[in-house]
C-alpha cells in the first residue's frame, strides 16, 4: 500500500523520532519528488555558481593579455553560467515554495484533526484559542522545512566543498589560512546561536499565546458588551501583548548581538586573508587572475556560513513548532486503562450485579459495532482534573441499569453530576474508576467512531456553523434526501421559517447561527440529530431555550420519531417526567434515588423540589 504525506505526517506525530535531524528527514520525506528535484536543482545551480569564479579569473587573464576573441568567448560562457545558475535557482524556490504549502496544508489538516479530538477533560488545559494558534501558526512554520531549510544546507555544503576544491588548486598555503579562519568565525557563531533557539522558542510560543486570547475576545465579543467589560478583555489582550513585545524585545537584542558579531567575523575573516594574499601576491606565488577567482571562492566560502544562523532559527523554530503539535497528540491519545484490570472488575460482578444485563458468558456475545440500548454503570466514578472546593469527584460510585426502550430522566441540583453522565456515554470522559457496560460489553470495548455513529446527542448549546440549513442538518451525509430534510424540519416546527427564504435548505444559518432565533437553533439541531435515527438517545437540557407549548411539543415529537429507542434526558423541573419510565436523582455526584417517577415522587423530597420548578 502507498505511503501518503498525510500517513508520513501523522506518523510522524504519533510517534516521532528523538533526534531532530531524524525529524526533519521525515518531514522532507513527506513529498520525495519536490525534494528530490529540489536537491538536484540546488547542486546544479551551485556548481553553475561555482564556474563563475574560475571563468572570472580566465577573463581578467583575457583582459590583460587583450585577447578579443577569447574575451567574448569567456565572457558569454560566464554570463551563460551566470543566467543557468538564476533560472535553476528560482525553479527550486518555486518547487520548494509549493512543497511547503501542501506541507503546510497537511499539518494544518492534522493538527485540526487532532484539536476536533482533544479529549474533553483536557479542553481546560487547552481552550479553544490555543487550538487555534496550534492549528495555524504552528502549521504554517513547518513550510519553512522545504523553504529555506536542510535542502538548501546541503546546496550551500556544495558550494562550500566546490569552493575549497578550487581553492586548494589555486593556493593551498592561502586556503588553509582561509580555511582555518572561516571554522573558528563558524565556532564562535554556533555558540553565540544557541541563545537564540531558546529566545526564538520563547517569542513563538507568546505568539501564540496572544493568537490565543484574541480569539477568546472575539468568541466572547457579545459579551463583552453586554457587560460592558471592553477595559477587561482589552487589559488581559494588553498583558499577553506585553509578554509577546518581551519576547520579541528579547529575540530583537539577541539578533542585534549576533549580526555585528558575524559582520564582524566576516569582515575580519576576509581583511586577513586579503594581507595573506597581497604576501602571496607580492611573492609572485599567486597570479592576479587567480587571486581574483579565489577571493571570489572565499566569498561563497564564506557565504553559506553567514547564512546558517538564519538557518539555525528558523529549523529551532520549525521544530519547536512540530513539538507542540507533538505535544497536543499526545493529550488526544488517551491512555486506556489496563485491559487486565477491566477484565478483573468484570469477572468480579456477580449475576445480580447484571440486573436486566445478562453477562454475554451466559448468551451470545452481543455485536460490539451495534447499539441496542441497554445501559448499565458499575461502581463508576470521575474524578475532577484539578479538584472542585471540597469535592473530589464529579461522580461518586454510581450503579444503575438501563433497559433497553426506556425513557429515562436525570434530574437534580446543578452540578449534580447529570452531564457527567451524559459525558460518560457519549466517551467525552472515561472513568476514573468502575465500569459502563452496553448491552452487557464494557462500553471501552467498543470503537469510539462506530459507537458515536449510532448515538444521538442534543446539549444545551446547540451549535451550529456557519453555511446552510443543509449543511447543520446533513453535516457531510450524502445519504439523507431534501424530502427527509424537509419532513423533519416540519415536524420540528421550522419548516415554514425555512420556507420562507428564497434559498430554501440552502439559506445560510450566518456566523453563530446569528439568522436564527435560540430556540430556532435548538430545534434545527434537535432535527439534525433525529435524521440520523439514533439507537441511543442522550438530551442534555434541550427545553431551556424554548417556551412551554414548544418544550411539549419537542419533547413529544422525539418520543413519537424515536420509537422504542433508549432515551437519557439529563433537565430541571417536570417535563419528561411524565412520561418517564424511570427517574435518576443525583445530589451531589451521588445517585441518591433510582425508580419509576410514581416511586421516586412518594419517598423523596429532593425529587418534589425539583419537579415542583
Amino acid at each position: 500500500m502507498t505511503t501518503t504525506s498525510a500517513d508520513r505526517i501523522g506518523g510522524l506525530l504519533s510517534d516521532p523520532p528523538t533526534g531532530p535531524l531524524a525529524r526533519l528527514l521525515v518531514i522532507l520525506r513527506s513529498d520525495p519528488r519536490a525534494m528530490l528535484v529540489a536537491f538536484v536543482g540546488t547542486v546544479v545551480a551551485s556548481l553553475a555558481a561555482l564556474a563563475q569564479p574560475a571563468l572570472t579569473g580566465l577573463l581578467v587573464g583575457a583582459l590583460q593579455e587583450m585577447d578579443t576573441s577569447r574575451l567574448l568567448w569567456l565572457g558569454s560562457l560566464l554570463l551563460a553560467a551566470a543566467v543557468a545558475s538564476s533560472l535553476v535557482t528560482a525553479a527550486v524556490n518555486l518547487i520548494t515554495a509549493y512543497a511547503g504549502n501542501r506541507l503546510v496544508r497537511t499539518f494544518r489538516d492534522s493538527s485540526a484533526d487532532i484539536a476536533l479530538r482533544v479529549p474533553a477533560e483536557k479542553l481546560v488545559e487547552h481552550p479553544t484559542a490555543d487550538l487555534v494558534a496550534r492549528c495555524s501558526i504552528d502549521s504554517e512554520k513547518m513550510g519553512e522545512v522545504f523553504t529555506r531549510g536542510p535542502i538548501q544546507a546541503l546546496g550551500g555544503l556544495v558550494l562550500v566543498a566546490g569552493s575549497l576544491v578550487q581553492m586548494v588548486r589555486l593556493d593551498p598555503i592561502l586556503t588553509v589560512s582561509a580555511l582555518s579562519l572561516c571554522v573558528l568565525a563558524l565556532v564562535v557563531i554556533v555558540l553565540a546561536s544557541n541563545r537564540l533557539t531558546g529566545v526564538a522558542f520563547a517569542r513563538q510560543e507568546a505568539q501564540g499565546a496572544y493568537v490565543a486570547e484574541v480569539t477568546r475576545a472575539l468568541d466572547s465579543v457579545l459579551t463583552i458588551r453586554a457587560f460592558v467589560a471592553n477595559s477587561f478583555a482589552v487589559g488581559r489582550l494588553s498583558t499577553t501583548s506585553q509578554r509577546l513585545q518581551d519576547a520579541s524585545n528579547a529575540s530583537a537584542r539577541a539578533q542585534a548581538f549576533m549580526e555585528p558579531l558575524v559582520s564582524a567575523l566576516i569582515q575580519g575573516t576576509m581583511l586577513v586573508i586579503i594581507l595573506i594574499a597581497c604576501t602571496r601576491v607580492q611573492s609572485g606565488a599567486l597570479p592576479v587572475d587567480a587571486l581574483v577567482a579565489f577571493f571570489m571562492y572565499t566569498m561563497m566560502l564564506i557565504g553559506p556560513i553567514a547564512g546558517s544562523i538564519d538557518t539555525v532559527m528558523l529549523m529551532a523554530e520549525t521544530l519547536g513548532a512540530l513539538q507542540r503539535m507533538v505535544d497536543l497528540k499526545a493529550v488526544t491519545a488517551r491512555t486506556p486503562r489496563d485491559a487486565d484490570r477491566l477484565r478483573a472488575e468484570l469477572d468480579a460482578l456477580s449475576p445480580a450485579d447484571f440486573g436486566s444485563l445478562e453477562a454475554y458468558g451466559d448468551r451470545p456475545r452481543p455485536d460490539p459495532d451495534v447499539v441496542e440500548g441497554e445501559v448499565g454503570f458499575r461502581n463508576v466514578s470521575v474524578r475532577y482534573a484539578g479538584g472542585a472546593g471540597d469535592r473530589e469527584f464529579a461522580l461518586a460510585d454510581v450503579s444503575f441499569d438501563i433497559a433497553r426502550g426506556s425513557w429515562v430522566v436525570l434530574t437534580g441540583t446543578s452540578g449534580s453530576g447529570k452531564s457527567t453522565i451524559l459525558s460518560l456515554l457519549e466517551r467525552f470522559l472515561v472513568p476514573s474508576q468502575g465500569l459502563i457496560l452496553l448491552d452487557g460489553l464494557p462500553l471501552e470495548d467498543r470503537d469510539e467512531d462506530v459507537y458515536r455513529s449510532q448515538v444521538g446527542y442534543i446539549e444545551q448549546a446547540c451549535p451550529l456553523f456557519a453555511g446552510t440549513v443543509r449543511d447543520n442538518l446533513l453535516l457531510g451525509r450524502d445519504d439523507i434526501a431534501d424530502e427527509q430534510c424537509w419532513e423533519m424540519l416540519d415536524q420540528v416546527g421550522l419548516h415554514p421559517t425555512v420556507r420562507r427564504r428564497e434559498e430554501g435548505l440552502d439559506a445560510p444559518v450566518g456566523e453563530s447561527a446569528y439568522a436564527f432565533s435560540g430556540g430556532e437553533r435548538q430545534r434545527l439541531a434537535i432535527a439534525r440529530t433525529l435524521l440520523r435515527r439514533p439507537r441511543l438517545l442522550l438530551l442534555d437540557e434541550i427545553t431551556s431555550g424554548l417556551d412551554v407549548l414548544n418544550r411539549v411539543q419537542i419533547m413529544e415529537l422525539i418520543r413519537t420519531t424515536m420509537g422504542d429507542i433508549t432515551t437519557i434526558a439529563a433537565g430541571h423541573g417536570r417535563f419528561g417526567t411524565e412520561w418517564a419510565d424511570q427517574v435518576l436523582v443525583l445530589d451531589g455526584g451521588r445517585l441518591v434515588e433510582n425508580g419509576h417517577p410514581g416511586e421516586v415522587t412518594a419517598r423523596s423530597a429532593l425529587f418534589r423540589s425539583l419537579t415542583a420548578q
